[in-house]
């Protein structure tokens, strides 16, 4: 939905933009007494070539988070990043919060071979997990430990909750597993996006200002300066 929200938004920007130089163009060419359609055509453009250079740069930040960060984009609705270890944290939906070994896939069990699910709390010490869960079976919270060198997993129950408190914890909670996927999420492919974006409109707008410029009011003219002698 986000993604939808910010392309409309852009498209309606490309277009807008696109009117007024387009205006502006031929009304300096009216004032130049001068037909170039070139210009027009530039200024009718432009905004749009902006517009398809930011999904660009999208796409080749989400290839850069994926494959060399090992981690979400940042739109996602399911994000995730890759701990030291080897270990995926993430959270299907941005609520249910999991871990899961290189390899290993969530399943409906809140616990399972090399992942557990439905995470409140979570800590990660010498390469074994420590936190809490939510247990829909029970409506109950229990502790757990993941010793990812062995794959052992043990659970102990806490007691009752619902999900809305079990959740309000996960999210907001001192010691939510938000916190530690805090901690590992790298933030240099932020910066690679924000390069790709400033030098990819800093060119399209150097080769509009170009452009633009060429105009008989800025270069000279050679019959002129024959004349002066």
């Amino acid at each position: 939905m986000t993604i939808l929200t910010y392309g409309i938004v852009g498209i309606v920007g490309a277009v807008a933009f696109s009117l007024i130089l387009f205006f502006l163009a031929r009304g300096k060419l009216r004032r130049e007494g001068r037909n170039d359609r070139g210009l027009i055509a530039t200024a009718a453009a432009a905004p749009f070539l902006g517009l398809a250079w930011l999904i660009t740069a999208l796409l080749i930040h989400v290839q850069v988070s994926n494959k060399l960060a090992h981690q979400d984009c940042g739109l996602s609705g399911d994000p995730y990043v890759t701990l030291p270890n080897g270990y995926e944290l993430g959270s299907h939906n941005t609520y249910d919060g999991y871990i899961r070994a290189p390899g290993a896939r969530t399943d409906v069990a809140v616990a399972g071979p090399g992942y557990v699910r439905s995470i409140i709390s979570l800590h990660l010490d010498h390469g074994v997990f420590n936190g809490t869960q939510f247990d829909f079976r029970d409506s109950s919270v229990r502790r757990f430990r993941l010793d990812t060198h062995t794959q052992a997993f043990e659970s102990a129950p806490v007691g009752p909750s619902s999900w809305e408190a079990a959740n309000d914890q996960a999210q907001l909670g001192e010691e939510s597993y938000w916190k530690l996927y805090a901690k590992y999420r790298h933030h240099w492919p932020n910066y690679v996006l924000l390069a790709l974006i400033v030098g990819g409109e800093a060119a399209i707008v150097l080769w509009f200002s170009t452009t633009w410029l060429k105009s008989p009011s800025f270069s000279p003219d050679p019959g002129s300066a024959l004349t002066s002698r």
